[in-house]
């Protein structure tokens, strides 16, 4: 068998982010890929400076690349956001009232000082998940620093 595993090497994963307090560890890694699913999908992203922080609406999300299928049978398409918002809605944000599937990028570099969580909320018909990639640190996927703590 050929090839390498990439969880650990290449990229991360947090598996659920949801309606509440699902902040994220944003360093060891140079961006996060936020992923969205869902019709009416209402996505906010915060920052805070811990884990038990206190959010504060960041505007970072600029090129949004969404689809209106969640099988891969339909081919992406590109929103650029200008000016850079916080939040974006499946179904109602101009652009995107087709989309059913949607994936934006943060980097480290978008956020405040001394914040390096993020907290992205979504709420609606939506679920998500996020995927820091460009690993600073390359680790067996289970000596990887845990994101949510």
């Amino acid at each position: 068998m050929a090839g390498q595993e990439a969880l650990g090497r290449l990229f991360n994963i947090v598996p659920a982010l949801g309606s509440g307090n699902t902040p994220v560890k944003f360093r060891g890694a140079s961006g996060i890929a936020v992923c969205v699913s869902g019709a009416t999908a209402v996505v906010t992203v915060n920052e805070r400076s811990s884990f038990s922080g206190s959010d504060t609406a960041i505007s970072v999300i600029r090129d949004v690349y969404w689809t209106t299928a969640t099988n891969a049978t339909v081919g992406w398409s590109k929103l650029i956001l200008s000016p850079l918002v916080s939040t974006y809605t499946h179904g109602t944000t101009t652009g995107l009232t087709t989309a059913t599937f949607s994936v934006f990028h943060i980097y480290t570099s978008q956020l405040s000082d001394p914040n390096n969580y993020i907290n992205v909320v979504i709420t609606g018909s939506g679920t998500g998940y996020a995927i820091p990639y460009d690993l600073v640190h390359q680790r067996g996927p289970a000596n990887l620093e845990i994101m949510g703590a």
